[in-house]
């Protein structure tokens, strides 16, 4: 069973470290922003982090700009794997993850000082934070659509809400160990991971965030595949349960 993070009253306990995952497909327009990103603002809290960057089965250049940009820098551990969706790269993520506390991060939205600052300021809360979007920037109306129609399945099947099953979230590395298997391949896993963890007694807190607009590349959710895939996985999912 999760307990709260240990810290101290004064600031995070030396115990506390944090792994980044980024999973990357096709995104050589926007991989060397977010990776120095997410390296500036992690630098700057003076944390103890590491950054995995799982690249997705990309047939673009995405792996030969991290080769060739951040190969040899010790926060950072990169892996290449035949293309399998969000989920299977994340889970790769959480087997090389070294860290007591996860985060998953897509590539179009990296941690910002004031998201990371939210997480932070907000440790002591819960086992798990979850972050939700205050506003769904650079979704059309199909997108918003389709992300509040399935936001309310996932409550109603399982039980439990949550404003945002699909954003960024924080979680305790022994959770992956003892408790959680990633099952699902797709973009369903972020639901599927809270979902499990609310069934083992983990404890929730939620907070919003800003999203930046995607500039480069497209978005997952815009696939009708992609969702498609989304919405079967949860039905399988809630009748496999």
């Amino acid at each position: 069973m999760a307990t709260p993070l240990e810290l101290r009253a004064t600031g995070m306990n030396k115990a506390f470290s944090l792994s980044l995952i980024v999973p990357a497909y096709n995104e050589e327009e926007g991989i060397e922003y977010a990776i120095k990103s997410n390296l500036a603002t992690l630098r700057k809290e003076g944390l103890d982090f590491e950054i995995i960057i799982i690249n997705d089965g990309s047939i673009d250049g995405t792996k030969q700009i991290i080769e060739q940009h951040f190969a040899g820098l010790s926060e950072v551990k990169f892996e290449s794997k035949p293309n399998g969706g969000f989920g299977s790269a994340i889970r790769k993520g959480v087997t090389l993850a070294a860290k007591s506390h996860i985060i998953f991060a897509p590539v179009d939205c990296p941690l910002s000082p004031a998201t990371l600052s939210s997480f932070l300021s907000n440790h002591d809360k819960a086992d798990i934070l979850v972050s939700y979007r205050r506003e769904r920037k650079g979704y059309n109306w199909r997108m918003k659509l389709n992300s509040k129609v399935y936001n309310l399945m996932v409550s109603l099947l399982f039980g439990f809400s949550l404003k945002d099953f699909n954003w960024i979230h924080m979680y305790p590395k022994k959770m992956f160990d003892s408790d959680i298997t990633i099952e699902y391949d797709g973009i369903f896993m972020p639901a599927e991971v809270l979902i499990k963890a609310h069934k083992q007694g983990y404890s929730f807190h939620e907070f919003p965030v800003d999203m930046e607009k995607r500039t480069t590349g497209k978005a997952t959710a815009q696939s009708l595949k992609a969702i498609v895939q989304t919405f079967r996985d949860l039905i399988k999912f809630f009748v496999n349960r």
